[in-house]
């Protein structure tokens, strides 16, 4: 009989513990709708064989300069090819470097060098390939790499 109370408690324990520590991190959680899975999803979860997932890690997507300027990307990682149109060390530190189409003076898109990350930047006029995370900056209502993570010239 006590090891069958023993068994009981302990299972209350884990599973009771599990769920309250989720409830705690949900109400702590600066994403309000995160969920922590119940027990029963955790169990589906175990028999469930999981499908092969993208390294999106490791890829940078590239994507068209005039489409990722109109519409972003669902891609965090990306890599877009221009021309350098302008580069303007900004307040805060960051440079905003400006490319635009090879050919086209319009639209351009603006990608940012931050100091933390030490390497050279592009000249005015150069053809370049650069690359960082897509971002969409709420305040100027336009995408752009936010930090740039590298570039290499064409």
């Amino acid at each position: 009989m006590k090891k069958i109370l023993l068994y009981i408690l302990v299972f209350i324990l884990v599973f009771g513990g599990g769920t309250g520590l989720g409830y705690y991190v949900r109400s702590e959680t600066l994403n309000p709708r995160a969920t922590i899975p119940n027990v029963f999803e955790r169990i589906l979860a175990f028999f469930v064989q999981q499908g092969k997932k993208e390294e999106d890690d490791l890829l940078y997507h590239d994507a068209g300069l005039i489409d990722f300027i109109a519409n972003g990307s669902d891609k965090t990682k990306v890599s877009v090819e221009g021309v350098v149109d302008e580069v303007a060390q900004e307040p805060d530190g960051d440079y905003h470097v400006t490319i635009r189409p090879q050919y086209v003076p319009l639209p351009v898109l603006v990608t940012e060098f931050i100091p933390e990350m030490k390497m050279p930047l592009p000249k005015v006029g150069d053809h370049v390939k650069i690359w960082g995370i897509a971002r969409f900056d709420i305040p100027h209502n336009w995408w752009e790499l936010h930090p740039v993570i590298g570039w290499q010239k064409l």
